[in-house]
C-alpha cells in the first residue's frame, strides 16, 4: 500500500499555493509533514482529500487515481482526516458524530478517545480539547488506510498535547499511513520517524526528523528571511 504525490501543483487564486511537491508513503508509515506558516500543509492535505483542484500533477492511492474525484469519492476509498478547527455536528450526539464517520458501533472510537461517558451529550458540550479527540475518533470510525491530521494539537495545553500524541500513537498501526501536520515539533520528534517540509509551497526536506536542525534549507525556512 503506497501514496504517491507526483509533481503536484496547485493555485489558489493567483497564488501558486504548491509547485511540483512529490512524496511517497507506505503502509505503516507515519509521516511528519511541517512548515512555517503558509508553507502550502493544509492545500497538500487538501488536494489529496479533494478539497481542492490540481493544476498539475497527480495522486494515487494504493494504485488508484485520487486526481479529480470528489471529497466523497475519496473517502470511499479510505481516506480520511481531521482539520485545523475541528468540523463536528454540534447538534448531534457524540456518539452520532463517530456514526457519521461509517461507524454503526461507537463504542470502540469512543473509549479509545476517552469519550464513552459522553456518548450521549450533544457535541456542542465538549470542551475544544474534547472536541479534536471526538474529531479523531470520527475519522478512524471508517477504518482508514489513509489519516490526515491537521494540527491535532492547536489549541491544546501541555497535558493535551500528551494525551493526543499517545492517541495518535495507537491510533496509527502497522496497516495505515499516517501524514501529521503539526507545528510542535516535539510532537513530530516522538511520533514521526521521517519529515517532510514545505516552505513557500516547495518541498525542501525530506528525510529523518533527527536531521531537521542540521538542514540549512529549514533553518532557514524557520529562522531567516523566508518566514512568513
Amino acid at each position: 500500500m503506497t501514496l504517491e504525490v507526483d509533481r503536484l501543483s496547485v493555485r489558489l487564486d493567483s497564488t501558486e499555493a504548491l509547485r511540483a511537491v512529490g512524496l511517497t508513503a507506505s503502509a505503516g508509515e507515519l509521516l511528519g509533514l511541517i512548515g512555517p506558516n503558509g508553507a502550502g500543509k493544509t492545500t497538500l492535505l487538501n488536494a489529496i482529500g479533494g478539497l481542492v483542484p490540481l493544476a498539475a500533477g497527480r495522486i494515487a492511492f494504493q494504485g488508484r487515481a485520487l486526481t479529480g474525484l470528489s471529497p466523497d469519492q475519496v473517502a470511499r476509498a479510505r481516506v480520511a482526516r481531521t482539520f485545523q478547527s475541528p468540523r463536528l455536528f454540534t447538534r448531534m450526539t457524540v456518539a452520532g458524530n463517530v456514526r457519521a464517520g461509517r461507524s454503526l458501533d461507537p463504542g470502540p472510537g469512543l473509549r479509545l478517545v476517552g469519550l464513552e461517558t459522553r456518548a450521549h451529550e450533544l457535541a456542542a458540550a465538549l470542551t475544544p480539547g474534547e472536541a479534536r479527540r471526538l474529531e479523531l475518533a470520527r475519522a478512524l470510525a471508517g477504518e482508514p488506510a489513509l489519516l490526515l491530521l491537521d494540527e491535532p494539537c492547536g489549541g491544546l495545553n501541555a497535558a493535551e498535547t500528551e494525551a493526543m500524541a499517545t492517541l495518535i500513537e495507537r491510533a496509527h498501526g502497522a496497516a495505515r499511513i499516517t501524514i501529521l501536520v503539526e507545528h510542535r515539533l516535539g510532537v513530530i520528534r516522538r511520533l514521526c520517524p521521517r519529515v517532510v517540509v514545505l516552505n513557500l509551497g516547495e518541498k525542501i526536506f525530506d528525510g529523518p526528523a533527527d536531521g531537521l536542525g542540521s538542514d540549512p534549507r529549514v533553518i532557514e525556512a524557520y529562522l531567516g528571511t523566508s518566514r512568513q
